[in-house]
């Protein structure tokens, strides 16, 4: 089959239609959202894996704070010129004055305690919805009365002891954002770690009453991740 000159021209001369072009555009579009969604999550999670570390680490050093001293330290926020005021319910909080927090565990670190990825508070509010407050929580507690319940439960965690409570405030990619929490303990199906003490119920959720009755305690309802040291 012979083609001439003439065809070969025309053919080569020709574009894309209109069409052709919003359907290439919509393509990449589409590409582009994809890699955006993704690249956002794994961001997300990798600040999470940070998260995860810092408090691993954390706990081991106020565990060989606590083999020092013989208890774990009380806040030190507030407490000297220059540092920072604590949170609500005189809670350490590493967004206020980073290089305060936990100053007491330096020792244990190369430089300095570490703190959120993000470290930073939208609001006055301490406790209260996501997402926008992203910071580690540390408090000594040196009443476990409404820790304390009837051993014969199956639900009883009986704590008599001092303790401390180490949290995250807010994880990015493990609990929904959306998640109301008010007051309310995260669901069970969402497997972090959480400091309850007292007696839950069979539910081994802490609901608003029974925590406003000194039955129980749970802090999955102010933090996504929270740890128990007692002394």
């Amino acid at each position: 089959m012979k083609i001439s000159f003439l065809e070969c021209s025309t053919r080569k001369g020709k574009g894309f239609t209109l069409i052709e072009l919003l359907v290439v555009l919509a393509i990449i579009a589409l590409i582009s959202s994809f890699i955006f969604v993704n690249l956002r999550s794994a961001r997300e999670k990798g600040r999470d894996g940070r998260r995860f570390q810092d408090i691993n680490q954390i706990t081991k050093a106020l565990q060989l704070y606590w083999v020092d001293y013989e208890d774990y330290p009380v806040r030190t926020c507030g407490l000297a010129d220059g540092q920072p005021d604590c949170g609500m319910g005189d809670w350490e909080t590493s967004d206020s004055g980073p290089e305060y927090f936990m100053e007491y565990l330096a020792p244990y670190f190369n430089d300095k305690t570490p703190v959120d990825p993000i470290n930073k508070r939208e609001g006055p509010g301490f406790f209260g919805p996501r997402p926008g407050n992203y910071f580690y929580a540390y408090y000594r507690y040196s009443s476990a009365s409404y820790c304390q319940c009837d051993e014969s439960s199956p639900a009883c965690i009986n704590v008599e002891k001092p303790f401390a409570i180490l949290a995250i405030n807010n994880l990015e990619a493990y609990v929904p954002f959306d998640l109301p929490r008010e007051g309310t303990p995260l669901p069970l199906e969402i497997n972090l770690p959480r400091a309850v003490c007292g007696d839950p119920g069979p539910d081994n959720l802490c609901s608003v009453d029974e925590y406003i009755a000194g039955q129980c305690r749970d802090w999955s309802q102010e933090f996504d991740y929270s740890v128990m040291l007692i002394e």
